[in-house]
This record gives structure tokens, sequence and C-alpha cells, in this order.
């Protein structure tokens, strides 16, 4: 079976440029950011979703793209996620 990336890795860019872009938009003159977790929160999971996937995805066939390990941990910013 043949399974195409291409969903995934545009959902990962897209997710990824928006939570740039309001941490951006966060940041204070001091440098510090200020941002409300509901603004961050869906590109979060998103990413954390998607790097679930990669990490469990795995090719038979090709020895370098291997299943990680069942131990493999993903860190929640916040339960909620």
């Amino acid at each position: 079976m043949e399974v195409s990336m291409d969903g995934l890795r545009k959902r990962l860019i897209e997710d990824y440029n928006l939570l740039v872009k309001r941490l951006k938009e966060g940041i204070d003159e001091d440098g510090d950011i200020l941002i409300h977790l509901d603004s961050i929160k869906r590109q979060l999971g998103g990413i954390r979703d998607a790097l679930v996937v990669l990490a469990f995805s795995h090719d038979p066939n090709n020895e370098e793209f291997n299943c990680m390990d069942a131990n493999t941990h993903f860190e929640s910013f916040n339960e909620q996620l």
C-alpha cells in the first residue's frame, strides 16, 4: 500500500506558519511574547498530531524509515490539547 504524505506535510506547514505568525504578533517592545493559549491551541495540537503520525509511520521496504519505538514520548503543551 502506498500513502501520499502531501496532506500531512501541507497541514504541518500551515500550522507552523500560523503559529509563527501569531507568536510574532505577540512580541512586545521588551521582546517578550504575550499570547493567549486559545490563539495557538489548534496549531500546537495539529503539529503534535502530525508528528505522531510521522513517528509511527514506516516503510517495511526501506530500513531507513522505521517506526519509532513504542516508548516515544510527545510532550503536551497544555493538557487540553
